[in-house]
């Protein structure tokens, strides 16, 4: 564990540290992925075809249209490559954290940000799986604030069910059983969160 995911407050300890499950995060880069990958693969085909377009309007136009169709089609492969960059980095820099205190959420990849709540805070708790979550055991947790209407959303987090029986039995003052029992029912591999 990182220093910068230590917690702040004196004598606070962190019961559960993980980030989003990699599979469930990932989900909405897969069709980028395989946009990218058709887009190398038929890189020279498509060009072909840029060829035969300038040589059916050479007669209209000097236009370089082959140069400015392979300078549009690398753009296009840069652009998604970076979003897709962009989309791992974003799932590496977001930590979940569970501390005998609060719940936290820590992310950010140029600009950090933290953000949390205490255990007496919170009025609600929305548990939500879709079918690749539920295909890879990880949830969307939904926690809301009964004092100042706020909420917290732990996207495609592993192993939701048991998150919110641990978070239950935070605000019902009964967390620290609960917590050896998870640590000894649970292997958990706190480096990759999974």
């Amino acid at each position: 564990m990182s220093r910068n995911n230590q917690p702040r407050h004196p004598g606070e300890r962190i019961l559960f540290n993980t980030r989003p499950r990699f599979i469930s995060a990932l989900e909405s880069a897969l069709f980028r992925f395989i946009i990218l990958l058709l887009l190398l693969f038929f890189f020279t085909t498509l060009i072909g075809y840029a060829a035969v377009v300038q040589g059916k309007i050479t007669y209209l136009t000097t236009i370089p249209f082959v140069e400015w169709f392979t300078y549009g089609l690398i753009l296009i492969i840069a652009l998604i490559f970076l979003s897709l960059l962009w989309s791992f980095l974003a799932w590496r820099f977001t930590c979940y954290i569970l501390t005998d205190k609060r719940v936290m959420i820590k992310s950010g990849v140029i600009s950090k940000q933290s953000v949390y709540m205490h255990y007496n805070k919170i009025q609600d708790i929305i548990v939500s799986q879709g079918v690749v979550q539920r295909a890879s055991n990880s949830g969307d947790i939904q926690i809301y604030s009964g004092h100042d209407r706020t909420s917290l959303l732990l996207e495609n987090i592993p192993k939701p069910k048991e998150i919110e029986n641990m978070i239950n039995q935070k605000i019902e003052g009964d967390g620290e059983e609960y917590h050896r029992d998870f640590k000894e029912g649970q292997k958990f591999d706190r480096r990759y969160g999974v």
